[in-house]
């Protein structure tokens, strides 16, 4: 049986409000300790690991709450499922999105247009 191992991550830097998408596969993962995400401000915005392909860990620093989240998946979790939306379980905010690359895309680009909407009446 084939799947396709590549998943797709977005995160917002809370520092600079820029969405960053970057395509990972699961054994990629398990051949670095853990992979990084940065912003180009310098801020760290995520970190993934995977366990001899079977888990997968999404660590998120979260300016909301102060915290860092930590959210474990089984590998089949995160390759059967469209996409996941990763929230701080304080705050219900939504910190990441991970899966299928055409529906991250698609959501960060509708968070985009509704962040820009959202400042033209605030302005």
């Amino acid at each position: 049986m084939l799947f396709d191992s590549n998943i797709s991550v977005a995160v917002r830097c809370m520092d600079c409000g820029v969405f960053h998408i970057q395509n990972v596969t699961l054994f990629d993962l398990h051949k670095s300790d853990m992979h990084s995400m940065s912003c180009g401000c310098g801020k760290d915005i995520i970190r993934l690991k995977s366990k001899e392909c079977k888990t997968f860990h999404v660590y998120i620093p979260c300016e909301i709450c102060n915290k860092e989240h930590l959210f474990t998946f089984t590998s089949k979790q995160v390759l059967t499922k469209k996409m996941r939306i990763l929230e701080c379980p304080a705050s219900r905010a939504e910190l990441a999105f991970i899966g299928n690359r055409q529906l991250v895309e698609e959501v960060v680009t509708k968070y985009e247009k509704d962040i820009r909407e959202l400042i033209d009446v605030l302005i």
